[in-house]
């Protein structure tokens, strides 16, 4: 029935065995991120132009078809469709996109294609991983704090495969792990959350930058974040400060300043009280000698 150039023969002991006149090419194994798009490529390969007329796709460990067409109808699962956004059944490209990859979705994934030239199946296999993402933070108090005061920065992400860790870091580099609090948790997705607590101990202006970063379970890193605390500006001007200093001072200080202040002034009034007599005496016989 076909030219003797498509039939190819294989010999298996005594059984030969025709190949297909048409072939499913699929990669063995495909790699998925969580929340993003995973594509599992799988071609029809003829020796002439053929016609698809069924493709259906589903996951071996489940029974429901994620994707189904039959009789140029098209029956698809929310989240799983054809690569091809115009696909017809005269393209030879069967690819499965999932639009949003889940911790669920990974698997064993089967193809099988129905052609009016033959038909074929073919397995790929669908591993998903996950990131944490980039980490958001936060602190108690949130601003306009004093200094010498104690604040405690938060550090919170989500999103992992497996627990994680949080490293905290001030401007200098310097790693303040060791004093921070780590919990984490499992979602209900079969994800991990992360949070994490630093309290710096009587923040001062001098440091006031601080980071965080996320890492994985192999301890690549995944997230990174940095933080300013919020200090409350400070008072400018002289007078202020003078009068403030006028009150910390010691009460006794004060009162004794005072009873000085008083002997020094009555001291000075006795003085000029005893010079304006002495002028008075002397002036009666200045007078007589000016008349002279």
């Amino acid at each position: 029935r076909y030219p003797i150039e498509i039939l190819r023969l294989r010999f298996r002991g005594s059984t030969a065995e025709v190949n297909e006149f048409i072939k499913l090419e699929c990669e063995e194994e495909y790699h998925g991120v969580y929340g993003q798009q995973s594509l599992l490529q799988c071609n029809v390969k003829a020796v002439e132009n053929v016609t698809i007329l069924t493709v259906t796709w589903k996951r071996v460990e489940a029974d429901p078809l994620l994707l189904e067409f039959h009789k140029d109808t098209s029956n698809l699962t929310p989240g799983f469709k054809f690569a091809e956004p115009s696909w017809n059944k005269d393209n030879m490209n069967v690819s499965l996109l999932l639009t949003k990859t889940k911790m669920a979705d990974k698997g064993v994934y089967e193809c099988m294609v129905t052609t009016d030239r033959g038909d074929d199946t073919a397995t790929t296999s669908l591993s998903v991983t996950a990131k944490y993402i980039t980490p958001t933070m936060s602190s108690i108090p949130e601003t306009n704090i004093k200094e010498n005061t104690d604040v405690t920065i938060f550090c919170n992400s989500t999103g992992g495969q497996q627990t994680g860790l949080i490293w905290w870091f001030d401007q200098d580099g310097y790693n303040w792990t060791h004093r921070a609090e780590l919990v984490a948790k499992e979602t209900d997705d079969g994800l991990f959350s992360l949070s994490s607590k630093f309290t710096v101990q009587k923040a001062t202006s001098s440091y006031t930058n601080y980071t965080c970063k996320v890492l994985n379970s192999n301890g690549a890193e995944e997230g990174v974040a940095s933080f300013v605390i919020q200090l409350a500006p400070q008072v400018s001007g002289t007078c202020c400060h003078g009068i403030q200093k006028l009150f910390d001072v010691s009460p006794v200080v004060v009162i004794g300043s005072l009873v000085i202040g008083l002997l020094a002034a009555l001291l000075i009034f006795k003085r000029r009280s005893l010079r304006t007599s002495s002028h008075l005496q002397l002036r009666p016989g200045q007078d007589k000698l000016h008349m002279e």
